[in-house]
């Protein structure tokens, strides 16, 4: 009869270990949070913004902060792409974008970077970053 109960015991644990792992892969299917393709962040004076979701990204925005306001250019890079903006005055509430309109890889690092135009050179005004995954 002991060994019963040990059986038991060990036929419980097994069962709840099952129901765990099935309760876990049931509120992945249910619709859980995830990280996906929406996000924003800001470091220093540089910004940015990722609209989408998922992995599907449809643009990526860099942006100043607020009293962020610099003469220069933007540069957006990772997930395959690489881009530049325009030399021009950069002040808050105005934006480079950039339309991707696809998916990018798991775990794909989008970042912008501000640069300002200092004496024929360029002086970095921040680097923000966002990692896209699911």
């Amino acid at each position: 009869m002991a060994s019963m109960g040990f059986t038991g015991t060990r036929v419980r644990q097994a069962l709840r270990a099952g129901l765990g792992t099935a309760g876990a892969v049931a509120l992945l299917f249910a619709g859980a949070p995830s990280a996906d393709a929406g996000a924003r962040g800001c470091n220093h004076r540089t910004c940015i913004s990722v609209q989408g979701g998922g992995l599907r990204v449809d643009s990526v925005s860099a942006s100043t902060t607020w009293n962020g306001d610099f003469t220069g250019h933007f540069h957006i890079w990772g997930g395959g792409l690489d881009t530049n903006s325009r030399k021009g005055f950069w002040g808050y509430h105005q934006q480079f974008t950039v339309r991707v309109g696809r998916d990018l890889p798991n775990r794909s690092v989008v970042c912008a970077e501000g640069w300002e135009h200092v004496d024929g050179g360029f002086q970095s005004r921040g680097r923000a970053c966002e990692e896209i995954h699911l």
